[in-house]
């Protein structure tokens, strides 16, 4: 059986192209364990970058989805951003987060703006950003546009006379036709005459002169290396890029590759270059492939020179561009225009060819089971099992998440776990970790330790090694930001074969062991009190968002954004509850809270509703019931958009049981009231389906009088979005 781990660092064209020739033929990849790494979700492809700035194509159109590619190529991917290597221990070092231990690496990093912040006069930092990264330079200049059609604004600067800058100044004139956009170059720097015609007469000022430190900037001065390649002990060369041979391997080092900006072959010098970038792809994917299969890599003759096609991007039919072949530069000419756009579309249309593969709408038959919380057992076969077991001691308010034992500190254990969300290890954990340790913060209480149980695919010992340490590494840093300990736990193996990438084939499990200290007290399930506001801490719409990613059908920035917030711990929020508490000694902050996972919103504000009356009912008081808000319950983005299309946790179908509660029996009923929404419409109809989402890392969901409810809102990050009448 295979042991390998290849490491692709970096998500350059020339690793993307490696990934799409793997996703389209499946049997050409190599044989072992594959993890991308990269420091976004998402690539921009370069070529395209001035054609945006210009007007000419949409910012969404030339980003490439690295996370979604490399699951079409059954490849894990890692969104970190890298900050070393340590050759001898084959480790590549990332930031934030563990090191990833390979077999074989291929560096595809690209470069960073040759530019020296220091040479800059003091005050000019906050007016200055460099091309790259794009998406960075992308928003400095969104953020310019409030100027321009204002020909009295300050003038752009763009910082250097190269291709690159010259190519920008054109876009930016087009995107801003009256504003006065400067060209700073360096002194003694020769431009072609017929480029440098073009830029007089489209009133883009040449200055070799430092322009004001007020100006807004935008930094074009050519690549160099990222300070720790030249700190690896990997051989480079003066301008700091890896040397490598014909077969595209680090001199020396047979399990390294370089390839695109950050390397070039030795005795072969070559400007940076998409071109070259581009056309190492097959001959990288092919040695990568034959060596994992013990043959003999090829060499590879890339050309000495390459053209380059320089767009002024005028707009429409008068749209022309320069060709240039070494020091030859002709045009402008409306063919070379559209050549350069005809050669930019066909490139970014193969990345297509993935999205086209799954274009079409799957059947609810079809559709990819979801994971993360999702994957829970429905509610009404786990219930009735429950009720049937009389071995488990349940608390005070019917909880079927949380274990509670009395002493004189109130000892608090649960337990959750699903199938692997995505498919890094290490995020993967630090979300279980979150996600099980939200049913001690909804009881007020602080996390002290787990354990875990961790189910791995049937991989090699060495593959199952680095698997578990990512998944234990990611659960550790989210127990350490609370002060709780990993402090044991078992492992499994599974008995069937992983489908690809194998570290999807996780399953993991985690009991989370918490305290509520003696000057505290337990938030109870039930409890609520009329008069009471009914909170929320964070968005919803978690599961569907993952089924549209499980079958391929949500856009990068959405699930990023969705990651990173899921990605955050909740225990400040009550630990500043119990501060008020400290405070306020005799009062009882918190009526009543739960925390949202498996049965939705509406699932779960049903049990905290359920609980409370039936205390109400021993009491011989009246029921109480819920006024929720639509108009305020937060949804993350893209949500109501994926569902329209027709997507769905597999587990909401399950959930339709908690519609009976509104405004149906008196004992739990919750009444839906809304400005915006029109009973049995679409929009109103898609709220219901939202309500029912399950959450994975979700909010919870507190109820506490008026007088605190202002109180938290104000510290954030608390919404209202109902209440008890």
């Amino acid at each position: 059986m295979f042991s390998d781990h290849l490491v692709l660092a970096g998500g350059g064209h020339t690793h993307a192209l490696v990934l799409l020739r793997w996703a389209m033929n499946p049997k050409l990849k190599p044989a072992g364990m594959i993890t991308l790494v990269n420091k976004e979700s998402t690539t921009i492809y370069s070529g395209m970058f001035p054609g945006v700035l210009a007007g000419k194509y949409k910012i969404d159109e030339i980003i490439i989805d690295l996370r979604t590619l490399a699951s079409k190529a059954g490849v894990s991917f890692v969104m970190a951003e890298i900050e070393g290597l340590e050759l001898k221990k084959k480790k590549l070092l990332l930031k934030g987060r563990p090191e990833i231990e390979y077999s074989s690496l291929s560096l595809n990093i690209g470069t960073k703006t040759n530019f020296n912040s220091k040479s800059l006069i003091r005050g000019d930092n906050d007016f200055a950003v460099t091309i790259k990264p794009f998406s960075e330079s992308y928003k400095f200049i969104l953020d310019q546009d409030i100027h321009k059609d204002d020909s009295s604004a300050k003038p752009f600067v763009i910082v250097g006379g190269g291709f690159a800058g010259i190519e920008i100044a054109f876009s930016l004139r087009k995107r801003w036709p009256k504003r006065a956009i400067l060209l700073k170059v360096k002194s003694g720097r020769k431009i072609n005459k017929n480029l440098l015609k073009n830029l007089n007469d489209f009133n883009i000022k040449i200055t070799q002169k430092s322009p004001s430190i007020l100006y807004p900037k935008l930094i074009c001065t050519g690549n160099k290396s990222f300070n720790w390649i030249k700190d690896s002990g990997l051989p480079i060369d003066g301008y700091g890029r890896v040397l490598t041979k014909n077969t595209l391997q680090v001199l020396n080092n047979p399990d390294l590759f370089a390839v695109g900006d950050c390397g070039v072959i030795n005795n072969h010098t070559r400007p940076s270059s998409g071109v070259w970038a581009v056309r190492s792809a097959k001959p990288l994917a092919k040695n990568l492939e034959y060596i994992s299969q013990g043959l003999k890599p090829n060499e590879w003759k890339p050309q000495r020179k390459a053209i380059q096609l320089l767009d002024i991007n005028s707009g429409g039919k008068s749209s022309k561009a320069f060709i240039s072949w070494g020091e030859v530069i002709v045009g402008p000419f409306n063919i070379l225009s559209r050549l350069k756009e005809t050669i930019d579309k066909n490139f970014i249309s193969k990345f297509n060819l993935i999205k086209d593969k799954n274009s079409e709408m799957l059947s609810k038959k079809e559709m990819i089971k979801c994971r993360g919380c999702a994957a829970k057992l429905a509610f009404t076969p786990l219930n009735s099992a429950l009720k049937k077991l009389d071995l488990i001691e349940s608390s005070n308010d019917d909880s079927i998440d949380i274990g509670i034992l009395n002493s004189r500190k109130t000892l608090i254990q649960s337990v959750d776990g699903f199938p692997s969300l995505i498919s890094d290890p290490w995020l993967n954990g630090r979300l279980l970790a979150f996600h099980s340790c939200s049913d001690i913060w909804a009881c007020g209480g602080s996390v002290i330790s787990a354990q875990s149980v961790v189910n791995l695919p049937l991989l090699p010992n060495n593959l199952q090694q680095e698997l578990l340490f990512q998944v234990l590494e990611g659960i550790n840093s989210a127990l350490t930001i609370q002060g709780a300990k990993l402090i044991g736990g078992h492992t499994l193996e599974s008995r069937k074969i992983s489908e690809e990438p194998f570290s999807l084939g996780i399953e993991s499990s985690l009991a989370v062991n918490g305290i509520v200290d003696e000057k505290q007290y337990f938030w109870s399930k039930g409890g609520m009190k009329k008069g009471d506001q009914i909170l929320i801490s964070r968005s919803l719409g978690t599961g569907i968002i993952f089924s549209a990613f499980m079958n391929g059908h949500v856009k990068p920035y959405i699930l990023d954004s969705v990651l990173k917030e899921m990605n955050k711990s909740q225990h400040d929020i009550v630990n500043y509850i119990n501060h008020l508490t400290n405070i306020n000694p005799n009062q009882k902050i918190i009526n009543a809270c739960t925390d949202i996972t498996g049965f939705g919103l509406l699932g779960h504000l049903s049990e905290m509703l359920d609980s409370t009356n039936r205390d109400q009912l021993k009491m011989n008081s009246e029921p109480l019931k819920i006024i929720l808000e639509l108009d305020n319950i937060p949804v993350y983005d893209g949500v109501k958009e994926l569902f329209d299309i027709g997507f769905e946790s597999s587990l909401a179908p399950s959930n339709e049981i908690f519609l009976k509660n509104i405004e149906g029996d008196k004992d739990l009923k919750v009444e839906l009231v809304s400005n915006n929404f029109i009973p049995n419409s679409p929009s109103y109809n898609t709220m219901l389906k939202i309500l029912l989402d399950p959450q994975t890392c979700g909010p919870l969901v507190v109820s506490c009088s008026s007088i605190y409810s202002e109180k938290l809102i104000q510290e954030g990050p608390w919404i209202k979005i109902g209440f008890i009448p």
